[in-house]
């Protein structure tokens, strides 16, 4: 029987890496639009990349075990925990009784870039090498810890724009001609997912909303036996943005498209060899 594709590590180039993601997600927000079915589980382990005779490189989204129904009572959805830890989002490490939508799934993408960004393309280390240069780094308390200390991690990383950027994306591995770029990509993603205009006033309540959406969700949670964020006077940003989660996908998928197009463009052009 032949092989359908390659693990995800096996990508050689950052240009590589977004076209598979793109293929995958595109696919993601298909099934979700057309068949509303919310696949929970994006990680390394379900994105096959698909080498074709023409030499071109597509991406293959598999393994719905864990996949739910979204069509049906939201009550299915709530608080389940599903995934792999490294990728998933807050909203599911902290077991939340927001349902679930596919922006925890984009965000799971956020988590899975940030990986390959800072770890490389196809860059010969083995696998010794690169935990060695990783591990000081703060990314590497996403994927290596509990689910309390991973949750802790992600928070404290996310929790503005620019602990994000310092964080993690100024650590991206810079020996690929298309890391600018991903870094970029990295960014826009995160803007889309926790800062996106459809979710202007989702900071908490009144007298707060210039607080950034992750410091509105940390103070939310700074009170976790409450599930009622009017027992808190808190609003809870996550349900909040959930009521938006069709048009911010839409967002998401063209910041992907958008990037993918970008990589082509760059390709073509001689400004990464100045």
């Amino acid at each position: 029987m032949d092989t359908i594709g390659e693990p995800l590590r096996t990508v050689k180039t950052a240009k590589e890496f977004v076209a598979v993601i793109c293929d995958a997600m595109q696919c993601h927000y298909a099934i979700v639009d057309k068949c509303k079915i919310l696949h929970r589980d994006i990680s390394d382990n379900n994105i096959l990349v698909v080498r074709t005779k023409d030499g071109t490189v597509r991406g293959l989204l598999i393994d719905f075990d864990c996949a739910i129904d979204v069509s049906k009572e939201k009550t299915e959805v709530r608080g389940e925990m599903t995934g792999t830890f490294p990728f998933m989002s807050l909203n599911n490490l902290t077991c939340s009784t927001v349902p679930r939508t596919s922006l925890d799934d984009w965000e799971s993408v956020l988590y899975l870039l940030c990986w390959y960004a800072t770890i490389g393309f196809g860059t010969g280390e083995d696998r010794s090498e690169v935990r060695a240069r990783l591990k000081d780094l703060d990314i590497a308390r996403w994927r290596n810890g509990t689910l309390v200390t991973i949750t802790k991690a992600k928070r404290s990383n996310l929790r503005y724009f620019n602990t994000f950027y310092h964080d993690i994306v100024c650590w991206f591995d810079e020996r690929d001609k298309n890391s600018k770029l991903l870094r970029v990509f990295a960014l826009r993603l995160y803007e889309t997912l926790f800062e996106n205009k459809l979710g202007k006033g989702y900071h908490g309540t009144e007298g707060e909303v210039d607080d950034p959406f992750m410091a509105a969700f940390l103070k939310r949670r700074q009170h976790p036996t409450s599930v009622n964020a009017d027992s808190t006077n808190v609003a809870d940003p996550f349900a909040l943005r959930a009521e938006k989660w069709e048009d911010i996908s839409k967002d998401l998928l063209g910041v992907i498209n958008d990037t993918k197009a970008e990589m082509v463009e760059w390709e073509d052009t001689p400004r990464h060899s100045q």
